[in-house]
């Protein structure tokens, strides 16, 4: 039992030296619009656009954009998207929502990354 035990570690020790997991590359891209005195409209569509120049080769997480009320995550502005495919831009359509001066964006894909404050106005 003991050697049978002390077989099976072996071969775990050793398969797990053996198959190295490739790296994560975790991309957390700059929001770029809406940034702070930016004024969206209720009713309009608008794009949401984030910097691509450290976009890594492979990104294999869908994107979804979210608005947010002081930090707060309120609701999906977007479905799903191809977060490469998007080339840095996606368009909205402003919600109806209370206007405010303490709007943000939530961008996920490998992470989720918040933009500056906005106003939303009617």
């Amino acid at each position: 039992m003991k050697f049978s035990a002390s077989l099976f570690v072996s071969a775990v020790a050793f398969f797990a030296a053996s198959v190295s997991a490739a790296p994560s590359t975790v991309w957390d891209p700059t929001i770029t619009s809406p940034i702070m005195g930016t004024v969206w409209t209720v009713g309009t569509t608008v794009n949401v656009t984030w910097s691509t120049t450290d976009q890594p080769s492979i990104v294999s997480n869908a994107g979804q954009i979210f608005l947010a009320k002081d930090q707060v995550q309120m609701m999906a502005l977007s479905g799903e998207f191809d977060l490469a495919a998007a080339d840095g831009s996606y368009p909205v359509t402003v919600p109806v929502v209370a206007p405010g001066d303490d709007y943000q964006v939530v961008l996920f894909g490998d992470s989720g990354n918040i933009g500056p404050s906005f106003v939303i106005a009617v």
